[in-house]
């Protein structure tokens, strides 16, 4: 009995014969060089072997027949895939799934396309596909895992886990909200709406900029029986409008879209917006009052982070001019030392309608004998006239919040002994703070 040449071309791709399988399927594409399966199968040993161009060559001749079936259009992606075409590749994964629309193998592909062209929702919605239709494709599960930290950073979770964050924020809410109505710009988990439904808001309107997190809040809210009571938008604040989004202005604002700089979120003008076209005119702020805090920092480890002087015996130190004028740092375990009193460098009212660029001179005053590297920065919120929160670097607490201390870098290394004074410029450009040195 004479075996299929094509069987036998399984069996030896299956055993690792590479060369044998080809052998195999020539057999068959000698006389019928058309013939679709084999031509299938010689471009994915060819593909095996590493010689992608000739695989190129054999799934076209098979995806150009009429019964092609969905597997051979998404080799031929994978194909195209590696030799760089990603447009020819998606369209031909977009034909397998054409084909066979829950072809779990062709949305992942697909979607791991999407994602490379930034195309990230509609990756995220191809890979739940995928999981949903094969929920043993761990591929796609690990690829969703990573388009959903594309989306959604990590610090929501350390921020959510800030005990001190939390209480203060619902310390101020429980005394604002009741019987007002209120808007969250931010809605993240849904979190400090949620705080705010539960301390008796008449009304919690919320928004998300980014669609997917937006969603994951209202299943949340749902989830926890408040899905009549907050309105979830999944627009910027800026993109609202009243009465066609939000029926009424708010009569209390609640935000936390603050970095570790304080204001690089985009909290100004948002909230000059709120101002002008969200909320009542003596609207509650919560936070009322934001504020940098600081000191003048140094230490031979904070040195050694921004300046470089000789290492190995080598002159490196035209390198400073390359050092970065700002360095995020959780000072609370980066030994430095404190060389002047607390201050506060720089304050926001978010009461105020208009936050335009401005400035600050300060005369910072040293009271240790040290090397100054900069000035050691965190942020304080007044929440209310009962509550503050700050982030000041400190060894004795067990976690310090998740936001992290920034570094202001001088431009030089500057000596100091009590009583010195380091005369410098805060400024800022709505956006971003920044340090000069007055010299």
């Amino acid at each position: 009995m004479q075996t299929d040449p094509l069987q036998q071309a399984y069996e030896h791709f299956q055993a690792g014969q590479l060369d044998q399988a080809g052998a195999c399927c020539q057999l068959v594409l000698g006389p019928d060089p058309d013939h679709v399966e084999a031509n299938h199968f010689m471009g994915a040993i060819r593909f095996q072997q590493g010689r992608v161009d000739e695989a190129l060559v054999f799934l076209r001749r098979a995806v150009a027949s009429p019964r092609a079936n969905a597997e051979m259009h998404n080799n031929l992606g994978a194909i195209l895939y590696k030799l760089g075409d990603i447009p020819g590749a998606i369209t031909a994964f977009e034909r397998a799934l054409a084909m066979r629309p829950g072809y779990a193998d062709a949305l992942n592909n697909l979607a791991v396309l999407y994602r490379e062209t930034q195309q990230t929702d509609k990756a995220i919605e191809k890979f739940q596909e995928a999981v949903a239709l094969n929920p043993d494709l761990l591929r796609a599960k690990a690829n969703l895992r990573s388009a959903y930290h594309d989306m959604v950073p990590g610090w929501h979770f350390a921020m959510l886990a800030d005990k001190k964050r939390n209480e203060a924020y619902e310390a101020a809410i429980r005394r604002a909200v009741p019987g007002k109505r209120v808007l969250d710009i931010g809605t993240g988990s849904g979190l400090l709406s949620m705080m705010a439904a539960r301390a008796g808001a008449a009304k919690v309107t919320t928004c998300e900029a980014v669609p997917l997190i937006a969603e994951r809040a209202k299943l949340i809210i749902a989830q926890n029986g408040m899905a009549d009571r907050i309105q979830v938008i999944p627009l910027k604040s800026n993109d609202i409008t009243v009465p066609e989004m939000m029926a009424e202005r708010a009569e209390v604002l609640v935000t936390e879209t603050f970095a570790s700089g304080l204001i690089t979120e985009g909290v100004l003008p948002t909230v000059e917006h709120a101002h002008e076209h969200l909320l009542t005119p003596d609207a509650t702020i919560i936070p009322y009052a934001t504020s940098v805090m600081g000191y003048l920092a140094g230490g031979s480890m904070l040195e050694g982070m921004l300046f470089v002087d000789k290492i190995a015996g080598f002159d490196l130190s035209s390198f400073n001019d390359f050092a970065p004028p700002m360095l995020a740092a959780v000072l609370d375990v980066l030994p430095h030392r404190a060389l002047s009193d607390d201050i506060e460098l720089m304050r926001f009212d978010l009461r105020e309608k208009s936050f335009p660029m401005g400035g600050v001179r300060l005369a910072l005053k040293a009271t240790q004998h040290g090397v100054c590297a900069g000035v050691a920065q965190w942020i304080r919120l007044e929440l209310d006239a009962e509550t503050r929160y700050e982030n000041r670097p400190g060894t004795q607490t067990e976690f310090n919040g998740h936001w992290t201390q920034v570094i202001h870098r001088f431009p030089k290394l500057v000596t100091v002994r009590p009583g010195d004074i380091v005369p410098v410029l805060f400024r800022h450009d709505r956006n971003q703070i920044g340090i000069d040195l007055i010299e």
